[in-house]
């Protein structure tokens, strides 16, 4: 409870810290060595991001049951349904571990319209042997309207795999798998979706191929700290995905003795770097990552959104850290993380959701960031009136609101109790160009307080507080029309 309780307190006077820090440095010319760079961000509501989102629903399955005639040994984890081998009928691919191998499979089974069953064709075997990295999923990748089977995972050595397969039926009654890309390197692997336009959909016309990313270090050169950035795309002649393009990306210049404190071949030497809050330093926006590998959590902040990942797996590579993560909330829900140093406070990240979800070049959260230090000065100064409004509301045992509520401030957290209300959540102290705040995120679906409130007193005896909602943004505040509130301090037996 300590820990979620700091860390949020960390968090909540990140975000207005860096606030006021980007909006000073906007002031600025742009040649002062601020990195001003942004990612473009698709449009999710184009129309080839909603065929994506809808292709992506239509495989996910409310429960794991198998269609496919299983042999003893073999465990269900997972189901994909639809058509495969473009007979317009649905088919369905299960993932299945055995006690023959400790590679998952991948069971291939074509529904027979005649004998009204699902029979078992072929059998894939991947190189993943850990079931929390492993995803698959059918999506149209060459744009002739196939759905080609591809899965994603890390294999023993830590590398990230990619492998995909058409499959077609065979004159002679079974299929053919046919494999048409087979990538792997130690940073990201990702899809790269693009626009098809109306012809594809209307005239069945064939439609752009969707080209593969792979992020890796170049093992060319011993002492390289260089990214390579392969594309590969889909040869209609070859049939099958070839390198078309590579990109070299220059690596930061870390000294080896710095480089030492934070490599020495282990995770827990990493995560102890990674330990903490770090924000996001090429973009106005903001976003944060805390990483807590204690806990086992990496939590996702911004605007007044929280996301929170379980860490699930770590695979250290040449230059960085490949992390795997589950949403808490939504189990169905990965994502992964490439990191990539750049020196001894700054990294680099990329994000993948699931392989299922909509895929594309960039991620809202990808990016430069950098290590919050308390000890930076980003225009925030200390106030003591706002040091003794909380010590004020802590100090008291109880308040009384009018209609009865009773609220209780104690150690970052609150609660609230009266006939019609229930609350309970955190706050914490800010100021703000000399002027005092406090901000409150409530864990009721149903708040006293909601965001940001101005602190003054309610009366010349300094019994009571007022609190006023204010909307503070990083260049201004104003008061907004939510209802303020007024808590009376409940005086104890001797006074």
């Amino acid at each position: 409870m300590r820990r979620r309780i700091a860390a949020f307190l960390i968090v909540m006077m990140a975000a207005l810290a860096a606030a006021v820090f980007f909006v000073s440095r906007q002031f600025q010319d742009d040649d002062g060595g601020y990195r001003a760079s942004r990612f473009a961000l698709s449009d999710a509501n184009d129309k080839s991001s909603s065929k994506a989102l809808e292709s992506s629903s239509s495989v996910e399955e409310t429960a794991l049951v198998s269609l496919i005639q299983l042999k003893s040994d073999e465990t269900l984890i997972g189901v994909v349904s639809m058509d495969f081998n473009g007979d317009g009928l649905e088919d369905q691919v299960n993932a299945v571990k055995s006690a023959s191998s400790p590679y998952i499979q991948l069971i291939v089974g074509i529904y027979n319209k005649a004998k009204a069953e699902y029979e078992r064709k072929a059998v894939i075997a991947t190189s993943i042997v850990q079931t929390s990295s492993f995803t698959y999923t059918g999506i149209d990748l060459v744009g002739e309207h196939k759905n080609v089977l591809v899965y994603q995972g890390f294999s023993e050595n830590s590398e990230a795999v990619l492998q995909a397969f058409l499959i077609s039926d065979r004159s002679t009654g079974g299929v053919n798998v046919t494999q048409i890309a087979d990538l792997a390197g130690d940073g990201t692997i990702f899809i790269q979706q693009a626009d098809r336009y109306e012809n594809y959909d209307r005239s069945n016309a064939n439609g752009a191929s969707y080209p593969i990313w792979v992020y890796t270090s170049d093992t060319s050169r011993a002492s390289s700290m260089d990214q390579l950035q392969i594309c590969y795309d889909w040869d209609r002649d070859l049939q099958k995905y070839v390198q078309t393009k590579t990109i070299r990306v220059a690596g930061s210049n870390i000294t080896r003795k710095e480089l030492a404190k934070i490599q020495d071949g282990t995770v827990a030497t990493f995560a102890k770097f990674l330990e903490g809050l770090w924000y996001k330093s090429d973009s106005s926006s903001l976003y944060y990552l805390y990483f807590d590998y204690l806990q086992k959590e990496i939590i996702f902040v911004r605007s007044d959104i929280e996301e929170v990942y379980s860490w699930i797996r770590s695979d250290l590579r040449r230059n960085g850290i490949y992390l795997s993560c589950i949403n808490q909330e939504i189990q169905n829900l990965q994502r992964r993380i490439d990191i990539s140093l750049r020196s001894v406070d700054e990294i680099n990240i990329r994000i993948q959701d699931d392989v299922r979800m909509l895929i594309s070049e960039s991620n809202v959260w990808d990016g430069v960031y950098k290590k919050f230090s308390q000890d930076r000065n980003y225009d925030m100064v200390s106030s003591r009136k706002t040091e003794s409004f909380i010590k004020i509301l802590e100090g008291n045992p109880s308040w009384k609101m009018a209609d009865d509520t009773v609220v209780v401030f104690k150690e970052g957290t609150y609660t609230a109790e009266g006939d019609i209300i229930s609350d309970t959540g955190f706050y914490t102290k800010v100021t703000l160009r000399d002027q005092d705040y406090i901000q409150f995120r409530s864990s009721s679906p149903s708040p006293l307080f909601k965001g940001m409130y101005k602190v003054s007193y309610g009366d010349s005896s300094n019994d009571s507080l007022l609190f006023k909602p204010y909307k503070v943004l990083p260049d201004e505040a104003y008061p907004t029309d939510e209802r303020s509130v007024t808590l009376l301090k409940e005086k104890l037996p001797q006074e």
